[in-house]
C-alpha cells in the first residue's frame, strides 16, 4: 500500500477521460454500487462522511464509483476494471458484487457491506475468523423474529417469495424462510426473478394464488420495488421483508439493518486498511442497529389488528 494518498471523490464513466484522470493519481479506492439503489446510496453517503470525519477529506483520498447493472457480467467487468486501473482497495455493496470481487480481485483487498450471511455464502469462514484480503459487515437480521412478528399480525396461509436465482444471498433467504415456514404451517410459493425485465410476468403469475408476499434482499428485486408494491396494493397483499425503508413504501413489517451503519463500518475498515492493518487481520462485523418496523396504516387498510404486545416490540411504527 502506498503511503501518500491523493484524495478526490468522484464518479466517472469508464472511458478515455477516466483513464487520463486516474493515470494522474497514485492511490485510490474503487467502489461498486449495484444499480445505484437507494439503500446502497445511503450506505455510501455514510461511508464518505465517516471518511471525511476521520480526516480523509477530498484533498487526500480518491474514490472511483461504478454502478453496474445487476448481472454477473457487469459485476465481473466492474471488478476487473478496478483491478486494471490499480485500485488499492475495492469496496462492494451487496452479495453478488462481493462474490465477484472475491473471484476477480487478484489480491486487491476487498471490503464489503450490506451482504446477507457472508458465512453462508462462503465469503468469510466464520465470525471471528479473518480471511486473507477480504473483510466486511453483514446485514443479516433474524428471519425467525421477522416471521414471528408477521404471523402475530397477519393470519397468512400461503406466501409468495420473490427471489432471484442470480443472487446467492437471495437464494439463501428463500431456503431459510422455507425451513421456518414449514415449522409454522405456512405454505411457501417461490417465484424466481432472474432479471428485472421479468418482474411483470412473475407478479401476474402470483395473482389470486397467494395471500402474502416476502421480498428477499436482492438488487434485482430492488430495481423493481415500485412494481412489487403497486401489485401488493392492488391485490391487498401484505408484504414482509428485510429490505431497509420498505415499510415506508407500503410493506406491513420489516426487520432491517441500518444502511448508514453499514457504510460507517466499512469506512472504519478502510481507514484501518489505509493505516496499515491488513484485511486478513480484520473480523466479520455484524449489524448492531437493527430495526423492527411495523406499518400501522397498512395493517388498518388490510383490516389486521396489531396487539399492544407486538406493537411494543417494534423499533419504529409507521402511522
Amino acid at each position: 500500500m502506498k503511503q501518500t494518498l491523493i484524495l478526490l471523490v468522484f464518479a466517472v464513466l469508464w472511458g478515455g477521460h477516466a483513464t487520463e484522470v486516474l493515470a494522474e493519481q497514485k492511490n485510490f479506492v474503487a467502489v461498486i454500487i449495484t444499480g445505484d439503489l437507494d439503500r446502497y446510496r445511503l450506505a455510501h453517503e455514510a461511508f464518505v462522511q465517516k471518511l471525511k470525519a476521520s480526516g480523509l477529506t477530498e484533498d487526500r483520498l480518491q474514490i472511483y464509483v461504478q454502478t453496474p447493472n445487476p448481472d454477473a457480467m457487469s459485476w465481473n467487468n466492474s471488478i476487473r476494471k478496478a483491478v486494471g486501473i490499480g485500485a488499492d482497495a475495492i469496496v462492494t455493496y451487496g452479495a453478488p458484487a462481493t462474490l465477484s470481487a472475491k473471484k476477480e480481485a487478484r489480491g486487491v483487498p476487498v471490503l464489503f457491506a450490506d451482504v446477507y450471511d457472508p458465512v453462508g455464502l462462503d465469503i468469510v469462514r466464520d465470525i471471528g475468523v479473518p480471511v486473507k484480503n477480504i473483510a466486511g459487515v453483514s446485514n443479516k437480521t433474524p428471519l425467525e423474529t421477522l416471521l414471528k412478528t408477521f404471523r402475530e399480525i397477519c393470519p397468512a396461509q400461503t406466501m409468495g417469495v420473490l427471489f432471484s436465482s442470480n443472487d446467492e444471498g437471495s437464494v439463501l433467504q428463500l431456503r431459510k424462510l422455507a425451513d421456518l415456514a414449514q415449522k409454522v404451517g405456512l405454505v411457501i410459493v417461490p417465484k424466481d426473478v432472474p432479471s428485472p425485465k421479468e418482474m411483470g410476468e412473475v407478479l401476474r403469475s402470483m395473482a389470486g394464488s397467494i395471500d402474502s408476499i416476502f421480498v428477499s434482499d436482492s438488487a434485482v428485486l430492488n430495481l423493481k420495488i415500485k412494481d412489487i408494491m403497486d401489485f401488493s396494493a392492488e391485490q391487498n397483499l401484505p408484504v414482509v421483508s428485510q429490505i431497509p425503508t420498505l415499510c415506508d413504501q407500503g410493506a406491513l413489517v420489516t426487520l432491517e439493518a441500518d444502511p448508514a451503519e453499514q457504510g460507517e463500518v466499512v469506512a472504519s475498515l478502510l481507514i484501518s486498511l489505509l493505516g496499515g492493518t491488513p484485511a486478513s487481520a480484520m473480523e466479520l462485523h455484524t449489524p448492531r442497529k437493527v430495526s423492527l418496523v411495523i406499518n400501522l396504516q397498512v395493517s388498518r387498510e388490510l383490516n389486521y389488528k396489531v396487539s399492544f404486545q407486538t406493537l411494543s416490540a417494534a423499533t419504529r411504527v409507521v402511522r
